[in-house]
C-alpha cells in the first residue's frame, strides 16, 4: 500500500462531483463521528474530551513557543484546517437548537410564534440572496442589501443605542457622590459626554483656541481624560483580562474548570 501516494491524494484539491463527494463524505464521517461519541459508555467520556482537549493545547503551545521552522510548524496549515472544519459543526449544532427552540414557537401557536416567523424568515433570506448574489444572479445583491444593511445593521445600532440609554439611566439612578473620588469620577464623566457634543464646544468658546488658556476647552479637557488618565487604566484593566484569560485556558486545558460541564457524571 503506497500511502503517500494515499495522503496526496487526499490533501489534492479537488473540483466538480469529486470536490461535491469529499465533502458529502466528510459530513457523514463528522456526524458518524458524533453519534459514536453519544454511544461511549459515560465514565468514558470525560478522560476522551480531557485527553483530546490536553494534545490540541500542548501541540498549539509547543508550535508557538518553540523557534520557528520546528516540527510542529509544517503541519500548522492542516491543523487549522481541522479547527475550521470543527468549528462547522460547532456552528451546525448551534443552528440546530436555534431551529428547535423557534420551531417549537412556531409551530405550538407560542404567543412568540412572531419571533421565531421573524427568525426563519431573516435567516433563510439572507442565506438565499447571499449565495444567489455570490452566484451572480441579478436582483439579488439588492435583496441582500436590503436584509443586512437595511434590516439587521439597522437593528443592531438600535439594540446598541437602547443597552447604551438604558447604562446610562442606570447609573443616573445608582451614582451617589460620597467621597472625592466619585466626585472627581462624575466631573471627568460630564467632562468627556460635553466633549463629544456641539453644546461643549460653545460653552467654552470664549477661551481662545490656542495658548495656556485653550486647555481650559472642553473639548481638549475631554480628549486629554481620554488619552491619558483613561488610557493607562484601559490598559491596566487589559492587563488584567489577559491574565484571567491566560489563567481560564490553563484551567480548560488540564480539564480544571468547574462548570456544567466537569462537575457532574457524563
Amino acid at each position: 500500500m503506497d500511502l503517500p501516494a494515499i495522503y496526496s491524494f487526499f490533501i489534492t484539491p479537488q473540483k466538480g462531483m469529486v470536490l461535491w463527494a469529499y465533502i458529502f463524505s466528510a459530513l457523514l464521517a463528522g456526524i458518524l463521528g458524533l453519534f459514536l461519541l453519544t454511544r461511549v459508555p459515560k465514565k468514558a467520556r470525560k478522560p476522551i474530551v480531557a485527553a483530546v482537549t490536553f494534545a490540541a493545547g500542548l501541540y498549539l503551545s509547543l508550535e508557538f513557543l518553540i523557534p520557528h521552522d520546528n516540527i510542529f510548524t509544517a503541519a500548522m496549515p492542516k491543523v487549522a484546517n481541522f479547527q475550521l472544519v470543527t468549528g462547522c459543526f460547532t456552528v451546525l449544532l448551534g443552528l440546530g437548537s436555534l431551529f428547535l427552540i423557534q420551531g417549537k414557537k412556531v409551530m405550538f401557536g407560542s404567543s412568540e410564534r412572531i419571533n421565531g416567523i421573524g427568525f426563519f424568515a431573516g435567516f433563510f433570506g439572507i442565506l438565499i440572496s447571499g449565495f444567489l448574489m455570490d452566484a451572480g444572479v441579478k436582483g439579488c445583491e439588492e435583496i441582500f442589501d436590503i436584509f443586512f444593511s437595511g434590516l439587521y445593521v439597522s437593528m443592531q445600532a438600535a439594540m446598541f443605542s437602547l443597552v447604551a440609554f438604558y447604562i446610562v439611566s442606570a447609573s443616573y439612578r445608582a451614582f451617589r457622590i460620597k467621597s472625592v473620588e466619585t466626585g472627581l469620577l462624575l466631573l471627568s464623566t460630564a467632562i468627556i459626554m460635553l466633549a463629544v457634543i456641539p453644546l461643549g464646544s460653545v460653552i467654552t468658546d470664549f477661551l481662545p483656541k490656542s495658548g495656556v488658556l485653550s486647555v481650559f476647552r472642553v473639548e481638549k479637557l475631554g480628549y486629554w481624560l481620554l488619552t491619558s488618565p483613561n488610557m493607562a487604566v484601559q490598559r491596566a484593566i487589559a492587563f488584567g483580562v489577559a491574565v484571567g484569560s491566560m489563567a481560564t485556558c490553563l484551567r480548560i486545558w488540564l480539564s480544571l474548570e468547574k462548570g456544567s460541564f466537569y462537575d457532574k457524571e457524563l
